[in-house]
């Protein structure tokens, strides 16, 4: 017997509930229900494990714990389960009175091998076990399959045949003496050579900066026109931000004959995700017109919207991917920019030369021999920060926090030298709203001024961009409903805001899902102003890559929320001048470096952290890995 329960031994009706002792392979599933009450297990992956039973009786209770596991982890994040780390260990567990324990890994995996809901071989089954034990729902087995396939057959695509001695001029022209790091003028190169290339760093490493000047690079060596390039982001509001770079980089010395891209995009609205039923218009059979794409904070992208993006890229075009993959993963199942990286280590010898002599950096890292893993070459890493600097109090964090050095990140936090960093805590709700009042409300009060006095849009946006709440979760008091409600209820004692309405003038909101009819997607964020055509009545403005805003009236909008505070997920993508973080009070499996590290990496001049140092502690010391096979079908 494999399946040990562990039963509390208090007397509650929730423990009575329990079978004492090692349990019957038939119990199972009754198990299941209690941990699916309990809230440990999601109703599809209870109905899920049940159905997949139903189908296969045969395999009996080890196919449906292993169709309950992969389920519930993909809603997690996870593109599948690795069986060898699970088997034997106890899952599901409830408070601490119920454990599930896994079979032994070869009973387990003989069991799913002979079940006919089970495929090795890639044909249509609900499940994929592959030869490692990696376990898979089909549709992420078959994402991860044509993604892997796809960027392998475009990273060995032939480099671009250009004249190294054009290019090397091209190089000093685009990045005049004094301007840009090594890394950059290398990174620019590798761009240019190569059909893929992910350019990484932290924020304000210059990717966005560097990518500008690789566009620049490209139009000067193969007269590409404007057109032929197009730019795109998961949001709108992290294109806006692509978009604005290159407009502002247009006047910096090297750039005088940049041609801005005509088109900056969302990816939904650059593949014409469909209302219906998600499909894109482009793809494979329908693919997208651009030489160029570049694609920006690709740690937001999710596993299915990739396979989408790489599909209807034309074989012979371009793929440029900016990001930062120590930031927290995309919120759907993933983490692709991750793998991806960790799947393209190294340069080949022949490729390091030669970006030694076409850009006169002698100390090209990463070299390996001729056999390196098929993505090698396709990845360059920006090292400097020119936001912080590695001294600057920010900068210093961010190191920490990577780190995962749970002692200098607090030791940072408490320097009395660093103005920029700050560690407050906090008891209950007393102690935030006193926070709130004493640090938050009046530069919110400052914004809602500008939008009752009539201020013109992009000024009312661009208060808002100077502070922003950020917070770990969505619910409790130290949640985004908690939060944006104790902050309305302070602007509504100042007078700012009226009572009992729910639109108001300054009001900032964000969309939580998508709209492809509007065009408004999961993330996008306005602000309610008074409408230019309606005199006295309100629209919701969002600002467009163009630069533009369009205008929408509130009673169309699909769900939406009051965004004083949001959470560091949906933060992704943007900037703030001060970035305020508030952390839990109790423990919570959310709570990690890569999080902290988002967060921090959205304030521009000054960061917060609320929070005890215990609860800090707790979640730089934890990694958020995924569990996916892309790296090791990359390599």
């Amino acid at each position: 017997m494999w399946c040990v329960l562990r039963p509390a031994q208090s007397g509650t009706d929730r423990a009575a509930r329990k079978t004492a002792g090692q349990c019957h392979m038939s119990a199972l599933i009754k198990q299941l229900e209690i941990a699916r009450q309990d809230g440990d297990l999601s109703d599809i992956a209870f109905y899920f494990a049940e159905l997949l039973g139903r189908l296969d009786p045969t395999a009996g209770d080890p196919l449906r714990l292993a169709a309950a596991l992969v389920s519930q982890r993909t809603g997690s994040g996870h593109v599948c389960v690795y069986l060898p780390d699970e088997a034997e260990h106890g899952l599901l567990t409830t408070d601490n009175e119920l454990n599930i324990t896994a079979p032994p890994l070869a009973e387990w995996m003989a069991v799913l091998k002979k079940s006919s809901v089970v495929t090795m071989s890639g044909e249509y089954r609900p499940l994929v076990l592959e030869p490692d034990g990696r376990l898979y729902l089909y549709r992420y087995w078959d994402w991860e399959k044509r993604l892997a396939e796809d960027l392998l057959v475009r990273a060995q695509l032939p480099d671009l045949d250009i004249d190294d001695n054009a290019l090397s001029q091209a190089l000093t022209a685009v990045f005049p003496a004094g301007l840009g790091s090594s890394d950059q003028k290398v990174a620019a190169a590798l761009s240019v050579f190569r059909p893929l290339s992910v350019i990484t760093g932290g924020p304000g490493s210059g990717k966005t900066t560097t990518v500008v000047r690789t566009v620049a690079l490209l139009q000067a060596i193969t007269a590409m026109t404007a057109d032929a390039i197009t730019l795109a982001a998961p949001t709108g509001k992290a294109a806006a931000r692509l978009r604005e770079v290159f407009v502002q980089s247009a006047t910096l010395p090297g750039l005088e004959n940049l041609q801005l891209p005509e088109r900056t995009t969302t990816i939904h609205r650059l593949l014409g995700i469909h209302a219906a039923d998600g499909n894109p218009f482009h793809d494979a059979r329908n693919p997208l017109t651009c030489r160029v794409l570049v694609v920006d904070e690709a740690s937001m992208i999710d596993l299915g919207l990739m396979v989408k993006l790489v599909e209807a890229m034309p074989r012979h075009a371009r793929l440029i991917l900016l990001g930062d993959p120590d930031q927290l993963a995309s919120v759907e199942a993933g983490s692709v920019l991750e793998d991806i990286c960790n799947g393209a280590q190294g340069l080949p010898e022949a490729l390091a030369a030669r970006l030694s002599r076409v850009t006169g950096v002698h100390d090209v890292s990463g070299a390996r021999p001729s056999n390196a893993a098929p993505l090698a070459g396709s990845l360059a890493v920006l090292q400097d920060s020119w936001r912080y600097g590695r001294t600057s109090d920010i900068g210093r964090l961010a190191s920490a926090v990577q780190a995962g050095d749970v002692s200098q990140t607090i030791d940072c936090l408490q320097d009395p030298v660093a103005s920029a960093t700050t560690l407050l805590p906090y008891e209950g709700q007393p102690g935030l709203s006193r926070l709130l009042i004493e640090r938050i409300v009046s530069g919110y009060s400052q914004c809602l001024s500008l939008a009752i006095a009539g201020a013109p849009a992009h000024r009312v946006f661009e208060c808002y961009g100077e502070l922003r709440v950020l917070c770990a979760h969505r619910s409790g008091i130290s949640g985004v409903s908690g939060i944006n409600r104790l902050i309305e209820q302070q602007l509504i004692k100042a007078g700012q805001i009226p009572a009992r309405v729910s639109w108001y003038p300054g009001r900032p909101v964000i969309i939580l899902s998508n709209d492809y009819r509007l065009g408004l997607f999961n993330g996008d964020m306005g602000i309610a102003l008074e409408d230019p055509g309606r005199p006295g009545q309100l629209a919701v403005y969002f600002p467009q890559p163009s630069g533009a805003y369009r205008t929408i009236w509130p009673g169309r909008l699909p769900a939406h929320d009051t965004v004083y505070a949001m959470t560091v997920h949906k933060s992704q993508g943007s900037e703030f001048g001060r970035s305020v973080l508030v952390l839990p009070e109790r423990p919570s499996p959310v709570l990690s470096r890569e999080l902290i590290y988002t967060a921090l990496s959205r304030a521009v001049h000054a960061l917060e952290i609320w929070g005890s140092q215990d609860i800090l502690s707790l979640a730089v010391s934890q990694q958020a890995r995924r569990k996916s096979g892309l790296q090791h079908r990359l390599q």
